[in-house]
């Protein structure tokens, strides 16, 4: 064999060695794709079922506990946000002032408490409701911050968890500042809505919410929404004094994304609802408002009504 020969023949196998490895290298990524692409979709999968099956059992829920809604009550004047967009603007006039339309109002459920109470074994602290989304959910509490993280309100395992308060709060919204809290899910459930309070028309369209007790009703007005790194800020849940509460209520509205002219003053309770954000990962969004006392639910005398036609 010349050496010319030698050297060709040398080459080809070296070339085909490297063939080798290349078809070696691309089988491996197709390999590695095809089981991503299984992987992504089982994952899809069993989000599109868990999701779905969160969404039937807080509508059940919500089918037995919310009763007849009870007729539209005007908000103490001066409270709510001077905004042209929202529904709540000066020029939505009660019917019972003369003006107006009970379509322009929001109608308040009847929440059974003692349906609640019975199934959840008393773990039930409230429930809170923001018309035209799916938040209309129990808010529970339990002896930490963990276990309705991932459970929900029966206790069953569950990604979508539960809305609840702050285990160091007292349940009936009396601290000076109330922390609830609720996932942020990709579909837009548990407290999925907030990501549209980075959007000034979104917070004039929905800038109340309402939470019902067992004892008393309660307004919502909101007044900020700020970010936060949870690994380094906390909202606080006590104040050493009213000038450090004002100035956290300054803070909060300085940072807000949108902005409101809701005044909140020394004798305002404030509640505080916390979620993910997807900024980064300890990236928090903190929606915030003071609540207005609407009575003892016991002596709301309007009688239970069907919603209008």
């Amino acid at each position: 064999m010349t050496l010319n020969k030698f050297m060709r023949e040398h080459k080809d196998m070296e070339k085909k060695k490297a063939l080798k490895k290349k078809l070696i290298l691309i089988y491996i990524l197709l390999f590695a794709a095809i089981a991503a692409a299984i992987i992504s979709a089982v994952a899809i999968g069993i989000e599109m079922f868990t999701t779905k099956q969160a969404q039937e059992y807080y509508s059940s829920l919500t089918g037995d506990v919310e009763k007849n809604p009870r007729p539209p009550v005007d908000l103490p004047p001066g409270t709510l946000p001077n905004t042209p967009n929202s529904p709540y603007s000066p020029g939505h006039t009660s019917p019972s002032n003369g003006g107006g339309s009970d379509d322009a109002f929001i109608w308040l459920p009847y929440v059974d408490f003692d349906v609640l109470n019975a199934t959840f074994r008393g773990t039930t602290a409230a429930w809170i409701l923001l018309e035209d989304t799916v938040i209309d959910y129990p808010v529970m509490q339990g002896s930490d911050n963990d276990y309705f993280l991932r459970r929900l309100p029966d206790g069953t395992n569950h990604r979508n968890g539960s809305i609840f308060i702050d285990y160091r709060c007292s349940s009936d919204f009396t601290d000076r500042n109330t922390l609830l809290y609720g996932h942020d899910m990709r579909s837009g459930d548990m407290f999925g809505a907030f990501r549209g309070y980075n959007n000034q028309a979104f917070y004039e369209q929905h800038p109340v919410f309402y939470i019902f007790t067992p004892e008393r009703d309660y307004a919502l007005v909101l007044f900020a929404a700020y970010k936060l790194d949870s690994a380094v800020e906390v909202p606080p849940l006590t104040f050493r004094d009213d000038e450090a509460f004002m100035a956290h209520v300054a803070n909060i509205k300085q940072r807000s994304v949108f902005r409101s002219d809701v005044e909140v003053s020394v004798g305002d309770r404030i509640v505080s609802l916390a979620t993910c954000d997807a900024s980064h990962k300890n990236a928090r969004l903190i929606v915030v408002g003071k609540l207005i006392d609407l009575g003892p639910f016991e002596e709301r005398t309007d009688p239970p009504n069907a919603m209008p036609e």
